[in-house]
């Protein structure tokens, strides 16, 4: 019985012991389960961009053809809000999801009726203004769930409500009608999508939009002025558009994912710090406004003398070179907390160009006056600041800009026909944003919209024409791009 007593108090001792120096030992950190986050569910948000749309129309002008089109190019702000639904199979994200829209895109653009100021401010116009109102998209998505954000494509069905107003102009005597028509025709787009919290997410998207194309008929009426008239007109027209929006999301109603995935450590533990490089494509939508001057011969008669020349601008030529774009970029990031700067250059190759009705372009006419413009390359050195978090960066950007742009000048009227063509390096500004997301190792994936503005640009040359000396044009450039890219960062996450 004592021998018991002694073997149970021994043991307790021991016990004891061993529990004390267990308490000295180290413990080992056991991470928290991984929190249940899925697309899965109802959600509904707001969203806010910028849009640059393209009206390429032609005018039967008193039954006068026109060729090549004219050009409207209405840019302006977005608003609205989205509603839709997502279902999430492991890293898959299948979605359906509607918006609506108001937009306060507007613009003019001058027909193939001589858009013309005289030296004397005698006037001869024929302007289309175009005016998108309102769009609304129903679209299917298909996204790659990873960390915390989800990479999608999106496509469906789109409409718009457009007012067009056709205006034709002799000196002080105008006739001018409106004409609202809803356009129907397809949206393809893409983006990237992070979870903010357990209900909340924010987007960077880009859209593209094209609608059927529509044929008008009007009579252009005017009973004052110096020379009244009613004549009839049609216009042709094409409209496309480009939204660059972000949005936020709240999950309305949500069911957990049948395996929820873990969030990766490694997203958690990114670090932007670093250089980096990688290639870029996208594609690009140029906004050029351009005069064209005509410099008659004093000594020719029977001209009066204080006609000297004339100006096609009315209201500006719009021409809008559109195509793709690929490239490289090279960066360094420094990151503080969360907060990251940096600065980043990138160099382009570009397919944008287009040709426009310059002056007169009605094929009956005799005159046929168009401008061709190209942009052959592009470069930019920016700096960026931005926000990150579990493998994300939503970023600012801005720096200077430059490109070779390229142009060329055709007409052909009582004289013989000729073509003059010059290129010319440009300098200007960028400013844009996007958002940036770790991928997989050192590699990150991004989704960048910048807007180019380069200032203007000044181009003459002698022609061969029996009345005037020399023709010139004054163009304004400006380009909007959207791009993907992917970056490799040197060294350590």
């Amino acid at each position: 019985m004592g021998m018991n007593r002694i073997g149970l108090g021994a043991a307790i001792l021991l016990a004891s012991t061993l529990g004390a120096l267990a308490a000295d030992l180290p413990v080992k950190y056991k991470a928290p389960p991984p929190d249940p986050w899925s697309w899965n569910g109802l959600y509904g948000g707001i969203n806010a961009g910028y849009s640059f749309g393209r009206d390429t129309f032609k005018q039967d002008f008193n039954g006068l053809p026109q060729d090549p089109a004219g050009r409207a190019l209405p840019t302006g702000g977005v608003f609205g809000g989205q509603l839709g639904y997502n279902w999430q199979v492991g890293r898959w994200v299948l979605g359906l999801e509607g918006d609506a829209q108001w937009t306060g895109q507007r613009d003019r653009g001058c027909g193939g009726f001589e858009c013309i100021q005289n030296y004397n401010d005698e006037v001869g116009a024929g302007l289309v203004e175009h005016k998108l109102e309102w769009f609304t998209t129903a679209r299917a998505r298909l996204g790659l769930a990873n960390a915390g954000y989800l990479l999608y494509v999106t496509g469906g069905g789109a409409w718009a409500g457009v007012r067009e107003t056709t205006t034709a102009q002799l000196d002080d005597s105008i006739g001018s009608t409106a004409v609202r028509n809803v356009l129907t025709g397809w949206a393809l787009g893409g983006g990237i999508e992070t979870r903010l919290s357990q209900n909340w997410s924010v987007k960077v998207e880009y859209l593209h939009l094209d609608f059927s194309p529509t044929t008008t008929t009007t009579r252009l009426v005017a009973t004052g002025g110096v020379g009244p008239f009613d004549l009839p007109n049609t216009t042709y027209s094409h409209v496309t558009d480009n939204i660059a929006r972000v949005g936020l999301n709240y999950r309305l109603w949500s069911t957990p994912a049948a395996a929820p995935l873990p969030v990766d450590p490694a997203a958690a533990a990114w670090r932007w710090t670093g250089f980096y490089g990688g290639l870029n494509g996208g594609y690009g939508v140029g906004n050029t406004s351009f005069k064209e001057f005509k410099y008659f011969d004093p000594a020719t008669p029977p001209l009066p003398l204080e006609l000297t020349h004339y100006v096609s601008s009315f209201a500006p030529q719009k021409v809008s070179p559109q195509g793709g774009l690929a490239g490289g970029q090279v960066g360094y990031n420094w990151q503080f907390d969360h907060l990251v700067v940096g600065v980043e250059g990138d160099a382009q190759w570009s397919g944008q160009k287009d040709t426009a009705c310059a002056m007169s372009c009605f094929t009956a006419g005799g005159s046929i006056e168009t401008l061709t413009q190209q942009f052959n390359w592009l470069a930019t050195a920016r700096a960026r600041v931005g926000y990150a978090d579990r493998g994300y960066l939503l970023y600012l950007t801005a720096g200077g800009a430059w490109a070779e742009i390229e142009e060329s000048d055709f007409f052909t009227g009582s004289g013989p026909s000729f073509t003059s063509n010059f290129k010319q390096t440009k300098g200007g500004w960028v400013a844009g944003g996007g958002i940036e997301a770790w991928l997989f190792g050192n590699w990150t994936g991004k989704i960048e919209y910048l807007h180019l503005d380069l200032g203007t640009i000044n181009h003459s040359f002698p022609t061969g024409e029996v009345f005037f000396t020399s023709l010139g044009s004054q163009s304004h450039i400006r380009n909007d791009i959207v791009r993907v890219g992917v970056n490799y960062k040197l060294g350590g996450g």
